[in-house]
């Protein structure tokens, strides 16, 4: 059984939203990065709690050249968002799956 992936794409270099708690059925998702160029990229995913216009530091992790990082079942509410950018911009993936991200 597949996985039910909700967003993909790359990391830009400026804050973006990735997905909005709306858009995820769980109420939980899991995120996988790949860093997919031939040098270290830091990469921030924050995060936008209902009402807020503030976000805030989820992590920080420099990945290494072809390094991939994956947080399992982060808490997100249909007003939350999940946002994300990379230092380098364009040089990291990432996919978004409903719930555990496992493989059912």
């Amino acid at each position: 059984m597949a996985r039910s992936t909700l967003a993909d794409g790359q990391l830009g270099i400026t804050e973006a939203t990735l997905i909005s708690g709306a858009d995820v059925p769980t109420g939980s998702v899991s995120v996988l990065l790949t860093n997919v160029s031939t040098a270290e990229q830091e990469v921030y995913l924050t995060f936008r709690r209902a009402g807020s216009t503030t976000s805030r530091r989820l992590m920080y992790r420099a990945l290494k050249e072809d390094d991939q990082f994956f947080i399992r079942n982060l808490p997100i509410q249909p007003d939350d968002t999940l946002l994300g950018y990379a230092g380098g911009g364009s040089a990291v993936d990432y996919l978004i799956f409903a719930g555990s991200g496992e493989l059912g």
